[in-house]
């Protein structure tokens, strides 16, 4: 039942009605202040960490990569030097090799492709009208009316092919007396030949000769290989 006789609020009472809900607002208004900034706190710290965490992964990820760049670079040092010696050696057998193609009957073992030298000679300088050296051929085998100009290498390129092609034009361009009147053929020798060098080799008519350990062999040619000689006049 509701009481129709309530007496009205006074000015008082009104005044404190209002002063108790300005105090509720301001205690939330502080309370969520002080909420607000505990979580700013808390989200700066926790800003801090993982910036720490972050620096510190990022730190020792720098540090890993150094010590693993380090270790590569070690390695690499090791493989390069390792690479310089075997080159190195392989310099030193350069000497070898022509020794070897002098003394290991080389001459002898063309017999079975229809040549038949009996004799060598080092170093042949090709030289033009006025005495000026143009070339030289490293190792020549001769007799009768053939004979093999032979270009050594340690490890033979592409260009050293391309090279002895220009040479055998050279040659019939400044004959001399081991050359004219001759049949020219040409040879590639050296102590590691890859694959795509003597195929070249091959093509352009030339046989190739390896020098491995204590040995000196022809590689047998293909089935379709075609000697070429130059003719000297």
């Amino acid at each position: 039942m509701i009481e129709l006789n309530t007496p009205p609020l006074t000015f008082e009472q009104v005044m404190l009605i209002l002063a108790e809900q300005k105090a509720e607002t301001l205690a939330k208004i502080e309370a969520d202040r002080l909420e607000t900034f505990a979580k700013i706190e808390a989200d700066k710290k926790l800003h801090k960490e993982q910036m720490q965490k972050m620096h510190l992964e990022t730190f020792a990820k720098i540090e890993a990569d150094k010590k693993l760049h380090k270790e590569e670079m070690k390695e690499f040092k090791e493989k390069m030097e390792n690479l310089s010696r075997r080159f190195g050696d392989l310099g030193n057998r350069l000497g070898e090799i022509v020794e070897y193609l002098v003394t290991s009957n080389l001459k002898e073992k063309f017999d079975k492709y229809g040549f038949y030298f009996r004799n060598t000679t080092l170093k042949v300088e090709i030289n033009d009208g006025s005495r000026k050296q143009i070339t030289d051929i490293d190792v020549l085998l001769y007799d009768g009316d053939k004979v093999m100009a032979v270009e050594v290498k340690t490890k033979p390129i592409i260009e050293d092919v391309r090279r002895h092609i220009l040479r055998m034009q050279q040659i019939i361009q400044y004959p001399n007396n081991l050359t004219r009147g001759m049949k020219i053929y040409g040879a590639i020798a050296g102590a590691i030949i890859e694959n795509e060098v003597m195929e070249m080799a091959f093509e352009s008519g030339f046989y190739v000769i390896s020098q491995t350990d204590d040995n000196v062999d022809i590689i047998t040619p293909p089935t379709d290989f075609v000697a070429k000689y130059w003719d000297v006049d």
